[in-house]
């Protein structure tokens, strides 16, 4: 006996009991409980993804900029990515601003094979998006970036 079957059943012998505007709130009621149910859940933040970011936070503030006030920049950081177009594409939905140097090592230490990607924190949710980066599993470290 399936449970559509005695769900029909019971349907047929209590539905005439209870009222139109009774009936509709609880499948209505149903209809909420089951979209939230069906929620995609936040995963929990692996703290060791945070282990391959290598910049000192406490020198940035909230809008990711470091510095003396009045004279406040951006904290670039880099990372090598490999060669791969739809790595890149994920990379560019995760990080706006990142930019991609293919044939430079950069101080990450790029070699063969793989590009040097340079992002900026002065946007909006910054460690989110480093974050993201970091979490991404061909993604082994980001460095801050020293312009020399």
């Amino acid at each position: 006996m399936s449970i559509a079957y005695v769900c029909q059943k019971i349907r047929l012998k209590v539905a005439p009991l209870i009222p139109l505007s009774t009936r509709l709130v609880f499948q209505l009621f149903l209809l909420v409980l089951a979209g939230f149910a069906c929620q995609r859940k936040n995963k929990t933040e692996d703290p060791g993804v945070w282990k391959k970011i290598r910049l000192d936070f406490r020198q940035i503030d909230a809008q990711g900029l470091a510095g003396p006030s009045g004279g406040k920049v951006a904290v670039n950081y880099e990372f090598c990515l490999p060669a791969n177009e739809s790595y890149w594409k994920k990379v560019r939905k995760i990080d706006a601003s990142a930019q991609k140097y293919a044939g430079s090592a950069g101080r990450s230490g790029c070699g063969t094979g793989q590009w040097l990607i340079v992002g900026a924190t002065n946007q909006p949710k910054y460690m989110r998006v480093l974050y993201e980066l970091a979490s991404l599993p061909y993604v082994e470290k980001i460095e801050q970036t020293f312009w020399e």
